[in-house]
């Protein structure tokens, strides 16, 4: 059974709503790490299961710190996001999902909550916004013997049960505890600062989804910013059940209006109305402004001479060793064609891995600066199938473990913009035979997915929100 179906079968089997801690119904939460566990494809999203090393908690309490002045002003506006979204832009970093949306509301009047995933956060020096202070500052917290409370779950058979039945070990009383804390934490936070508004990258982050709660039964509207792919096979987007909605942002700031088609009008996650289509920042930024630098430039028409082809691949971590082998056997079929590997962790060491010289890794260019150079797009399922085509390139979807077709099959229907494939032959015969069409035309066949000028679609929004 798939995982979605999964956890379809759970919400419509089990009387999970009433699983609950005093008045708070704890699925809404749980849920994620469920479909996780069964699925068993980011276990990354239940590493809130784990003990963390005592000195992993050592290192990450110097965060606590981080722009800890910050804390003693008064803002309008909090953000929550994570470092995996900043990028080097006109000579300083910024959240590439928020960066006009900060300017947009006014710098002094927002404060930005980052997650370092990873543990680290970059120099403060060199930030587009000042006013940050790391997610460590909570986790930090929450081991305060204030915040113990002591935990009473109604109906805590049925957890135990979907346990038993689907053979899971999740330790949900745990999970119940530190979102009980993490919501004590943010209670005290909210009403310190009264925010007009609290945006989210992405909802379905633990730490984040007791945010939005608290947030919500304070009567503060919440927005999601849409970082990653949506579509009917996402289970933070898929809800099968009426739950407690307070768990779930008010707006969803997406990048196209194809999110729209994903709910129906009774939707059990969220109006389709409250859907606004924005676009994005940084893919404006490439398309329009960037200038690659005459070293890369230079680089890049170099290899144009060596190569017929040029190949963009992002990765994923949890798909990554299988694709590296994919890749490896691919290069083997034809030295006429050159992959650009990005891993999803820059600084992942692969000083080890033994590549063929048509496979290479440039550090220096994010992943849509090599994108924009490069012919084609490739990954398996990584949210860069959304955002190549709006940069004019036309993907190509390497269906290991059946995960491309998974995740977009039913979305990126249009063949001018996406193709499919199983194997290595099938992969490098696509590559060198495709004639595709020109970058504008691609885009335009895109568009649905991302919505053009997106200073424009953000002022509209936040005009209908009432920032």
């Amino acid at each position: 059974m798939d995982a979605i179906d999964f956890i379809k079968e759970v919400e419509t089997k089990y009387d999970v709503e009433s699983i609950k801690v005093k008045d708070m119904e704890v699925w809404p939460f749980l849920r994620i790490a469920y479909y996780f566990a069964y699925g068993d494809k980011y276990s990354s999203y239940i590493e809130q299961q784990k003990k963390t090393s005592f000195w992993t908690k050592i290192k990450r309490v110097k965060n606590v710190f981080y722009g800890f002045w910050n804390l003693f002003k008064k803002y309008d506006y909090l953000l929550f996001s994570d470092v995996l979204e900043i990028r080097w832009m006109n000579g300083r970093y910024v959240n590439k999902l928020a960066e006009f949306l900060i300017s947009e509301l006014g710098r002094k009047k927002v404060l930005l909550i980052e997650n370092p995933a990873g543990g680290s956060h970059f120099e403060r020096s060199k930030l587009s916004t000042k006013n940050t202070i790391s997610l460590d500052f909570f986790l930090v917290f929450r081991y305060s013997p204030l915040l113990k409370r002591r935990v009473i779950i109604n109906n805590e058979t049925i957890l135990r049960e979907i346990n038993r039945k689907y053979d899971l070990d999740i330790n949900y009383r745990i999970l119940i505890s530190r979102f009980i804390r993490y919501k004590d934490l943010f209670r005290l936070f909210f009403r310190m600062y009264k925010p007009r508004l609290v945006f989210i990258s992405d909802y379905y982050n633990f730490i984040h989804q007791a945010a939005i709660h608290t947030a919500k039964k304070l009567g503060i509207r919440t927005i999601e910013l849409q970082h990653g792919i949506i579509n009917d096979k996402h289970p933070a987007y898929n809800v099968f059940i009426k739950v407690d909605k307070s768990f779930f942002p008010d707006y969803l700031f997406s990048f196209g209006n194809y999110v729209k088609n994903v709910f129906d009008d009774n939707s059990y996650f969220i109006k389709k109305d409250n859907i606004l289509p924005i676009g994005s920042m940084y893919i404006d930024y490439i398309n329009n402004e960037y200038k690659a630098s005459e070293e890369t430039i230079k680089m890049f028409s170099n290899l144009r001479k060596k190569y017929k082809r040029i190949v963009a691949v992002s990765s994923q971590e949890t798909m990554e060793n299988k694709l590296i082998d994919f890749l490896k056997k691919s290069a083997s079929l034809s030295k006429h064609v050159l992959y650009i590997f990005v891993p999803r962790k820059v600084n992942r060491d692969y000083s080890n891995a033994i590549f063929p010289e048509n496979i290479i890794i440039l550090k220096d260019l994010d992943v849509y600066q090599i994108v924009k150079e490069s012919n084609f797009h490739a990954t398996v399922y990584s949210t860069c199938a959304l955002e190549a085509p709006a940069l004019g390139v036309p993907n190509i979807l390497i269906n290991i473990d059946g995960m491309a077709r998974k995740c977009y099959s039913d979305l990126l229907l249009n063949r001018d913009v996406t193709r499919f494939v199983d194997t290595e032959k099938e992969f490098v015969d696509v590559i060198l035979n495709w004639h595709t069409r020109m970058k504008k035309e691609i885009m335009n066949l895109h568009n649905v997915f991302y919505n053009q000028n997106h200073k424009e679609s953000l002022r509209q929004a936040l005009e209908i929100i009432g920032k």
